[in-house]
C-alpha cells in the first residue's frame, strides 16, 4: 500500500520555545520528520497523512499548515503538447 506523505509547516506556541528540542522529539515520536527547526518556533517537515491529525493535537502546535501539492503533467503528455494534424 503506497502510504501519501505531505509536507507540513508547524508553528509552536510562544510558551514553549525554551523547550523546543524536546518538543520536537515528541513531535518525530508521532511520525514527523523534521527537515528544518527554526529556534523561533516554525518546524518544517514530512509526514504521513495519516499521522497529520496526531501531530496537530499536541499542545505545543499552534499551527500546523499541509503544503498544497500541485500535480503538472510532463511535457510530452497530452495535455500538455498541441500536436498539429
Amino acid at each position: 500500500m503506497h502510504r501519501t506523505m505531505k509536507r507540513v509547516v508547524i508553528t509552536i506556541s510562544e510558551y514553549y520555545l525554551d523547550r523546543l528540542s524536546i518538543v520536537a522529539e515528541g513531535l518525530q515520536e508521532e511520525g514527523l520528520t523534521i527537515t528544518h527547526l527554526y529556534e523561533f518556533g516554525v518546524i518544517i517537515g514530512v509526514a504521513e497523512e495519516e499521522a497529520i491529525p496526531r501531530i496537530r493535537r499536541h499542545k505545543e502546535v499552534a499551527a500546523l499548515t499541509e503544503e498544497k501539492q500541485a500535480d503538472v503533467p510532463p511535457p510530452d503528455s497530452t495535455i500538455q503538447s498541441r500536436e498539429k494534424e
